[in-house]
Parts: C-alpha cells; structure tokens; sequence
C-alpha cells in the first residue's frame, strides 16, 4: 500500500509502495466465496448468538433484490423510496433463499434462519465486504465528496496513481473502471453489495488502489460501510440535492460523515479539504487527525504560485508544503485548476512524489463532458460541459470570459422531479454572465424532464433569468433540446463560444418514464456537419481551439 502523509510534515522519505502488503487473497474462503451463515455473521462482526441460530446452512452470496436470489442465496429486506424488500420475502423464499435478513417483524414459514437487525442497508454492507474477504483491506482507497468537481478531481488523482506505477479502480458518475473492463455508471457511487463485488473483482484483475466519487446519498443510505478509505477529498458545498436532503445541513453533514465516519477511524486515514470553501474550511478546523489542506485563492498545504491559463492548455507553478513543481495541462480553465489542487493534494496525502503528481496531471488529456471541446473546424467554440448546479454554471460561464470570447451563447435547462428551488438560482447564475457582456444569450430547453411538465421546468428558470433586471429579450425558450442546440450553434460567428451544459457525458433524456438517446456531442456534431464543418478541417487548423 502507498504510504501516508504525516500532519505537519513535509515530503517523505518513505516511498510509494514501501508499507508491507497482505495477500489478496484469503486462503481460508472456499473459492465461490460460500460460507456457513453463522461464519459469515461473525466475520461480518454480529454475534450469531444474538439470533440463537440453531440452523447453520451454507450461504451461496447475497441478493438485495428477490429476483436476483439464488439457492442458497441470503436475502437482505431492503426499505426503499418506492418499494418495500420486505414485502418480497416470499418470493425471495420460492426462489430458494436460505435466510432472511430483515428489518423490521416478519414471519417465515419456510424453515430458514430469519434474522431481524436495527438497519439492513447497514447490515447488507458488512456482510457483503465480509463475503468477498474484505477486498479493500490493504488496498489504497481514495473517496471524493462534494457538490462540484468529483470526476474530474476523481480522473486527475487515478491519472497521478497510474503514473507513479499503480493501476488503478475508479468509480464514479461516469463509469466504473475495473481494469479489464469498464460498466456504465447508474449512480454516482454503486449499491453496497456491487462495490464489495467490484473490488474483489478489481482485486482479481490486480489493482490495488482506487479512486470513487462518494455521494451524499451513498454516505446516507450506508453504502460505503465496510471500505477501508485511506484518503478522502472535499471539494465543496453548494446547493444541490435538497430534494432527497430535508436541507443545507443535513446535506453537509452527510459530506461530513466520510470523514469522521470512515477516514478518522483508519488509522493511516488522511482527509483533504478545499481551503477556499467555506465548508472545507470549517472541516478542516472540526478535524483534529492527518489532514492536507488546499486552494487557489488562499494560501493553503497545496496551492499555486502562478499559474497560466490559455485556450489550448495550462501551466501551473504549484507548491506542496514547500516543494515546487511546475505542472503543465490540456486542461483548461480555472474551475479545472482548483480540481487539479484538490488532485495533486489527494496524490500528496497517498504518498506520492511532486513529479509523480507532474507525470499523472499532464497524462489526462480531458474528462469526458466536462468543458469539452467538439471540434469540427468551425471559428467558433463550442464545449459540452456537465454543470448542472447554480454554482457550476456560474463557474462554467466565470471561466469561459477568460477565453475573451467574442460572446457566449449558453444553453441550459433543470431536471425534473428534484429540487425545484434550484431551478431559478440556475437562471440568475446566466443572467449574471449575461450583464457582463451585451452581446450574449441565453437558451432556456429541457434537460432531462422526468415526470414534470417541461413548460413549468422552463418557466422557474425563465424566472430567476428575470430576476435581474436587463436580460429582457436576450434568451429565448426552446423546449426541443436539439432545436435549441441547432439555434444556439447557427447563431455563432467567429470567435464566439457556444456552451451546452447540463448533461455532460450522459447519453440519454429522461421524458417521463422513457429513457431516450441523446448525447450533446453528438447532437453538436451533427449539426455542425449539418452547417458544412467537417471533422478533416478541424484537424487542418490544428483544432483551433
């Protein structure tokens, strides 16, 4: 395992890989992982007794979901939003399931062990480490939390790890990377019994470090019980998800959690945290074990001296408790130089060295759907980027004006079915770009509706864009995302930048209960072809971005 920053301290002597290493495998577990049930509760730190088990069978694997048990399997009753686990015991019990794991009283009639426990999303993480062998102990861990910035602070920091000779796991909001092959990613951070999967699969396929964003909603429902994180980010906290938290502090305090929770109690834990937000800085004060602090805007353990931004790239002098590098990037962009701090501050508390960090920022050449260029050798640009928060569309259009852009045309919309009063916060955070320069406009469309009605989406953005006096008759409402992107892209002229955001990397819209093709690039792309760019005459003016 890669060893750990000591507070207070700078560079190490020891180097990466220097801590001795546990095998891997657990010889004792038979090789399908199979068990008998009062082993597993043991290892998964329960006391069998406390159920007077009398009935010890052999437990196959685990199911949270009664379609998916297998004989032998046992299966954990979940509570959720829209269904009850509980309610499906019989069908788990016809498909052969050899336990029951409950959380609330039920009968059984069918002969098995029927184990009743305050919280199954907690208990269904234990047992599910406990069942693949503890696959994160002795792994190097890193988790990422925090409203903005996860991926691409998530892909800096796995770039880094490879570059100091580590191959590397991650999972996130884009896909989960397992080395030998690569899944499309559902939610930000997987359920607690395909992430003990996923590590042991990861285990086998020889990694032995990884890198996950951690959402607020894994924190709460107990999906990350059971990892052995030894690093863990905050980025930042702004508004977002309020819709599933009851409010601001319920939501900070979920970010919380990952630290005192899971990185304080590791003993070779270290926490990192953003210096320049105001919650990073009050983490930072209430956390009293190994920590590395970060910012651009105030002196901090990381932080840089001068940096350099251009249209095709960054050059970043940075200092790391003393130690200088100078780090050069494809990545452009200030929003992008405080996830590059957050990354090389997360490299710095796992131990490694400055030209390391240097070697793994400058691999990664971009982030897919985050401030990403489609290039078809039009004179204007046009990027896709994933901001789909107030604070990220503020930074977003913050960042694009260092690019002195002849004018912004932004195109934006708010999902449905979450957090409503976001959707006019979004709207002022583009009317504020748009008084900084007459010339720009605004697109209100839809970005994935669900189940409200696109018209009163549009309409709660429309009202925050209004909020400021002097936007009047520079945006316009296009419900038909394409159609809005086709005018947002027909209306540019040379030297102008048209920004799609929102949906970034996804490949789909979600209209009521349908789950719809589209991809932004794509749609970008095609119309540019539809206007007569051609990819060839992009790479002829050498990008030209």
């Amino acid at each position: 395992m890669l060893t750990q920053i000591e507070k207070k301290k700078t560079p190490r002597k020891k180097k990466a890989g220097s801590r001795k290493e546990a095998p891997d495998v657990n010889p004792s577990l038979p090789s399908n992982g199979a068990r008998p049930l009062r082993t597993l509760l043991l290892e998964a730190g329960y006391d069998p007794g406390d159920w007077g088990l009398e009935a010890n069978p052999l437990i196959t694997g685990l199911a949270d979901h009664s379609q998916k048990v297998a004989p032998g399997n046992l299966f954990v009753a979940l509570k959720g939003a829209s269904a009850d686990g509980h309610v499906f015991i019989p069908d788990a019990l016809a498909r052969g399931a050899a336990a029951i794991m409950v959380q609330m009283s039920a009968s059984s009639s069918a002969g098995v062990p029927l184990l009743c426990v305050p919280d199954t999303r907690e208990a269904l993480a234990r047992l599910a480490h406990a069942f693949f062998g503890q696959p994160t102990k002795n792994k190097l861990v890193c988790g990422i939390t925090g409203t903005n910035g996860k991926t691409t602070t998530a892909f800096l920091l796995r770039s880094c790890l490879e570059a100091a000779g580590h191959p590397t796991a991650l999972f996130g909001t884009i896909e989960y990377d397992l080395g030998t092959e690569k899944i499309k990613a559902h939610n930000t951070t997987p359920s607690s019994l395909d992430l003990a999967r996923y590590f042991d699969t990861m285990t086998k396929n020889g990694l032995r470090a990884a890198v996950m964003e951690v959402s607020s909603h894994a924190i709460h429902q107990k999906r990350i019980q059971g990892i052995h994180f030894t690093v863990g980010i905050f980025t930042n906290l702004t508004r977002d998800h309020l819709d599933y938290h009851d409010n601001m502090l319920s939501y900070k305090e979920a970010k919380w959690s990952l630290f005192q929770d899971y990185i304080a109690k590791n003993p070779d834990g270290v926490a990192v945290f953003n210096w320049d937000d105001p919650v990073g800085r009050e983490f930072a004060e209430r956390y009293a074990k190994d920590k590395v602090t970060y910012g651009c805007d105030k002196p901090a353990d990381v932080f840089p001296l001068q940096y350099f931004l251009t249209p095709l790239g960054s050059r970043i002098l940075l200092n790391m408790r003393g130690a200088r590098q100078e780090i050069r990037t494809r990545l452009i962009g200030r929003f992008h130089l405080q996830n590059i701090c957050a990354a090389a501050a997360g490299a710095w508390a796992a131990g490694l060295s400055p030209d390391q960090i240097a070697r793994g920022i400058e691999n990664l050449a971009s982030v897919p759907g985050r401030f990403e260029y489609v290039n078809q050798g039009q004179p204007f640009s046009v990027i896709v980027d994933y901001a789909h928060t107030p604070d990220a569309l503020e930074r977003l259009l913050s960042s694009a004006c260092d690019f002195n852009p002849g004018r912004i045309i932004i195109v934006f919309g708010c999902g449905g079915n979450r957090d409503r009063e976001k959707r006019p916060l979004m709207g002022a955070a583009v009317a504020r770009s748009l008084l900084r320069n007459s010339r720009d406009f605004a697109i209100i469309t839809n970005d994935n509706p669900r189940g409200e009605a696109p018209e009163s989406i549009a309409q709660h953005a429309e009202e925050g864009l209004l909020s400021l006096p002097g936007v009047s008759g520079r945006y316009a409402v296009i419900l038909d995302r394409k159609a809005a992107i086709r005018q947002a892209i027909s209306m540019a002229g040379e030297g102008d930048m048209v920004i799609i955001a929102g949906k970034g990397h996804e490949d789909y819209q979600i209209v009521g209960t349908r789950t719809l093709p589209f991809d932004d690039r794509e749609t970008a792309r095609e119309i540019l072809g539809e206007l007569g760019f051609s990819s060839r005459s992009g790479e002829e003016r050498g990008g030209g971005q």
